[in-house]
């Protein structure tokens, strides 16, 4: 009891790794953790974003508010454009998983299919156990890469959708976890690693010589802010803003405690005012995925 860093070094396994979380707003909740990917997990998820394997297409905003219907879009009000990947696609991208439930708290066998509902107890007639969930498919969808050019944006909007009143388990996105992988000032090389302009100067020369013939990742990201217009805290009292930061995460919660949807859960992707931003989310769902 009286020595707090030996119990320390007791739990801290090699293996482990130590999150710090801090509040940036309790209505709705949002939470920032800063290092929740290391810069090799940043670059591994850039370079699935621009490389082959990740077919990227133009991001859409279904009318229906059904996640499953590519169709009918809002295209005005979304730009950008995205990839999905599994968590089955490499051990790096399963880490991540596992850690995203590690820090919700959630049991990671309910971020994979099958795993945490094949139990024997159970009979196989639902009606004998009415609590039994009546799918063994995960609660996570697959992780969405995001890429926004200069001028792109994600206008206000709630990751939620109301569920159908006859469904008996009213499915809906519950969290919401958004990866930043480019920060304000970093850009992709010509090889497409990450790096980060040293000087204000050094990069104002650089995007103005530049920008007729490369690609926008050479220039420096600026804008791009993700936006809660209408959180409120004793600091701020028209929204909260979170700059993007290589390797943080922003965990935001869609559903309150008492069950009703959190309408302070909007939020926005500020304009991208040069470079571009690349970001992954990752979206969980309760109880069952829809």
């Amino acid at each position: 009891g009286n020595h707090p860093h030996h119990h320390h070094h007791h739990h801290h396994r090699a293996n482990t790794t130590t999150l710090a979380l801090r509040v940036l707003s309790i209505a709705p909740r949002i939470l920032e953790i800063p290092k929740f990917l290391s810069p090799v997990e940043v670059q591994h998820l850039l370079d699935l974003a621009t490389g082959p394997s990740v077919s990227m297409e133009p991001s859409t905003v279904s009318s229906s508010g059904d996640v499953s219907v590519r169709g009918a879009t809002k295209p005005d009000a979304r730009s950008s454009t995205g990839g999905w990947i599994h968590r089955e696609h490499d051990v790096v991208v399963d880490a991540v998983f596992r850690r995203a439930a590690d820090l919700m708290g959630v049991e990671e066998e309910l971020f994979r299919d099958g795993a945490a509902r094949d139990d024997d107890d159970y009979g196989d007639r639902e009606d004998e156990h009415p609590n039994r969930l009546p799918t063994n498919h995960r609660i996570v969808e697959a992780m969405q890469l995001l890429r926004y050019g200069p001028g792109e944006e994600y206008a206000a909007h709630h990751d939620f959708v109301y569920p159908s009143v006859n469904n008996r388990y009213q499915p809906r996105r519950f969290a919401t976890m958004l990866l930043y992988l480019t920060g304000e000032g970093d850009f992709l090389d010509e090889r497409g690693v990450r790096r980060r302009f040293s000087s204000s100067a050094d990069s104002s020369s650089n995007s103005s010589s530049s920008s007729s013939s490369s690609p926008p990742e050479r220039s420096p990201l600026r804008g791009g802010e993700t936006v809660f217009p209408r959180a409120i805290t004793t600091q701020f009292h028209d929204g909260v803003k979170v700059k993007p930061q290589s390797g943080k995460a922003v965990l935001f919660y869609n559903v309150l405690p008492d069950g009703n949807m959190d309408d302070l859960s909007q939020h926005a992707g500020g304009k991208v005012e040069s470079g571009v931003k690349y970001l992954a989310n990752i979206w969980v769902w309760d109880p069952i995925i829809n």
